[in-house]
């Protein structure tokens, strides 16, 4: 079978890894194949070869399939402006090459010189794409709709998860939650929350959270709706959040100016790497188009926006520790600036995040394993990164594909709203029943009542034999059979949602 369009791209130019979610090839009647990842693979009758230039491979793209930024980043660096003002030159009018003309001075420095006409088409086609404010470019007879600016620029797919996922207002139901809860029973649970996403966001990072760092983190994630919307991104205020959620010792001055990665040290102390963060120049431009994209970006659904901030945050990793969890910080200041959630309301992502991590990983990794497979380095004998083709691997950076991230946020947010809020409500109603019940058997003082409940939610109603000898002494056997007792029947047998 005859590859074409990206495929052909790809094989043609002896390309790199590329985050490419549409293949096609020639191959008989049309069919359209979806793989479990969501990547489609298209068949084509042999009517539909565009022809042995690559720009018409280009322009087969743009009809059929899905753009990648990245690949086209690459394709154009390869042929020559010459070569591209020849082939518009022949369809001056047409709303493909047009595209193509414009893309290519986007996404490349050389200016091309083919003078063109016809009515404005937007670059990026809105019932296929997320797309920004609209800007018409009057050079190439484009309506501007992209997502980014030139130095980094996200692109988000129109999928059926995320139109259908979108059609329900979550951010609804938890002011339905919020009005139907008792004020005094929503406020415990807030509180709660903070502590939860708190510890949750540590663990990820499999770092145990003392009670100083835990204080600070509880403390920013309460101020999240109050971020001035225009210093969300701002190098210092990230660096002053770097600086309380990690140890004051790796406490950054400002965004990195080394070369880093994710990675773990193996038996024999040999290093196994994750991911290849971008290179310390590009992280500026990176931190930048971030920006551009929340201006351009402020017509679109609040979970996408958020998405996209807070993954390509974590992408460009811009300090040596704490990206992790200031992502997920992110995640929860971009949904309340845009009123997706209400002043002080928290939702404990992180927990859910902890608790499947292997689909948090898989979303991470649809950047990282592209990355990995498209840059070259070395490690030296100290353990530090040499990247040595930067240039030729950029693209991956500064254009990627994050239409998965938002499908995963989107889940994300459904799940939380429709299983963790209602059962972690639930489960302080029961624990509050409990205590009503443990206090009629003994009459503990509040301090060690909460300290025997938080125990008792820990190990699943029942009352560990060293904490019963080491801190509640003082009590019978038949009064800690009569606890674990009304515990349980509080529970309804099934022992506590949380943890």
């Amino acid at each position: 079978m005859q590859l074409i369009g990206t495929s052909w791209l790809l094989e043609h130019y002896a390309l790199g890894a590329v985050l490419a979610s549409h293949r096609s090839r020639i191959g008989g009647r049309r069919q359209r194949l979806i793989k479990p990842d969501g990547t489609i693979e298209d068949i084509f009758p042999r009517n539909y070869w565009p022809g042995d230039h690559p720009l018409d491979h280009v322009e087969f793209v743009f009809k059929y399939e899905n753009l990648s930024l990245d690949l086209l980043e690459q394709v154009f660096r390869k042929i020559p402006a010459a070569d591209v003002d020849g082939y518009l030159a022949a369809s001056p009018t047409s709303k493909y090459r047009r595209r193509i003309g414009f893309l290519y001075e986007f996404l490349n420095p050389n200016p091309l010189k083919t003078e063109v006409s016809g009515n404005y088409v937007p670059v990026l086609d809105p019932k296929k794409y997320f797309t920004g404010k609209s800007r018409r470019n009057a050079r190439w007879h484009v309506i501007d709709n992209l997502l980014g600016s030139s130095g980094a620029c996200p692109l988000i797919r129109r999928t059926p998860a995320i139109d259908g996922k979108l059609k329900h207002d979550w951010s609804r139901e938890i002011r339905r939650l919020t009005r139907e809860t008792n004020p005094r029973l929503w406020s415990r649970a807030v509180n709660y929350f903070y502590l939860k996403e708190t510890k949750a966001s540590f663990a990820i990072e499999r770092e145990e959270v003392t009670p100083a760092r835990g204080e600070r983190f509880v403390a920013v994630l309460a101020r999240s709706s109050t971020v001035n919307p225009e210093a969300l991104l701002d190098e210092s205020r990230l660096t002053a959040l770097q600086n309380l959620v990690v140890d004051p010792r790796y406490a950054a001055k400002g965004f990195r100016d080394d070369q880093n990665y994710v990675g773990q040290t193996l038996p024999g102390y040999q290093e196994k790497v994750h991911y290849v963060c971008p290179p310390p120049t590009l992280v500026l431009t990176l931190i930048s188009g971030l920006r551009s994209f929340r201006v351009r970006s402020e017509e679109l659904p609040a979970p996408v926006r958020a998405s996209v901030v807070s993954f390509g945050f974590v992408y460009v990793h811009p300090f040596s520790d704490g990206n992790g969890r200031l992502h997920r910080l992110l995640l929860h200041e971009s949904l309340a600036l845009d009123g997706y959630t209400d002043p002080g309301i928290v939702l404990p992502f992180s927990a859910a995040m902890l608790r499947d991590s292997p689909a948090y990983d898989r979303v991470l990794e649809t950047v990282s394993q592209a990355v990995n497979a498209r840059v070259r380095y070395h490690l030296e004998k100290d353990g530090s990164l040499v990247l040595e083709n930067a240039r030729e691997a950029e693209g991956v950076w500064r254009y990627p594909d994050l239409t998965p991230h938002v499908e995963y946020v989107l889940e994300l947010i459904e799940t939380t709203v429709t299983r963790d809020l209602p059962e972690e409500l639930q489960t302080l109603v029961q624990i509050d029943r409990a205590a009503t019940t443990i206090k009629e058997i003994v009459d503990l003082p509040e301090t060690k009542l909460n300290l025997l409940l938080a125990l008792l939610v820990n190990n699943r109603g029942r009352l560990s034999r060293r904490k019963r000898s080491s801190v509640f002494a003082e009590l019978t056997d038949a009064e800690v059979e009569g606890i674990e007792q009304a515990f349980a029947e509080a529970f309804g047998q099934t022992g506590p949602a949380i943890s």
